[in-house]
């Protein structure tokens, strides 16, 4: 997945970059306006209490999160092992805010969810050991957890939309 070049705002009065000729607010701002993404079913497990904000001042969690998640992503040869190796890459970046003893019980649990296969659990453990180690590594100041994400797909190219919490360190 190549990476996406940073992109100015849009105003909802501007011409919409999609060519249309029309305004934004009447042409595409509704496919990437986050409470419509959400109303979608984006985001529908979280926590009542979860605050949705956009902040232009921080990074953007998709970028970071795919940053994070490339070396993995690299390998995918089609949409589900995508989502799959995405998966992987959200439990060990949220793992990375537990204590060894709550991250092993996540892990457990996702693992006793999602894969069957003795033989493939190793594996999995062993990529997850290495993308704590990334995440340790690379990322050691982003104290946001990943609480969802959805890929979307636009003009034909994957896009990533990822809800985040709130920083820790705010």
């Amino acid at each position: 997945m190549k990476k996406k070049k940073e992109m100015a705002r849009i105003g909802r009065n501007q011409p919409c970059p999609c060519g249309s000729g029309k305004k934004y607010k009447k042409c595409c701002y509704e496919k990437n306006n986050i409470s419509q993404i959400l109303a979608n079913g984006f985001g529908k497990n979280l926590p009542k209490d979860v605050v949705i904000t956009t902040n232009t001042q921080k990074e953007k969690m998709s970028e970071v999160f795919l940053e994070f998640a490339e070396p993995l992503i690299e390998k995918c040869e089609d949409d589900k092992t995508f989502y799959n190796a995405l998966q992987i890459c959200a439990i060990a970046w949220n793992s990375s805010f537990l204590s060894p003893e709550e991250r092993n019980k996540l892990i457990d649990e996702s693992f006793n969810k999602y894969i069957n296969d003795n033989n493939e659990r190793e594996i999995a453990k062993e990529i997850l050991s290495k993308m704590l180690e990334r995440k340790e590594k690379k990322f050691p100041d982003i104290k946001r957890m990943i609480m969802d994400f959805q890929i979307s797909y636009r003009d034909g190219q994957q896009h990533l939309n990822v809800i985040s919490s709130k920083s820790t360190n705010e």
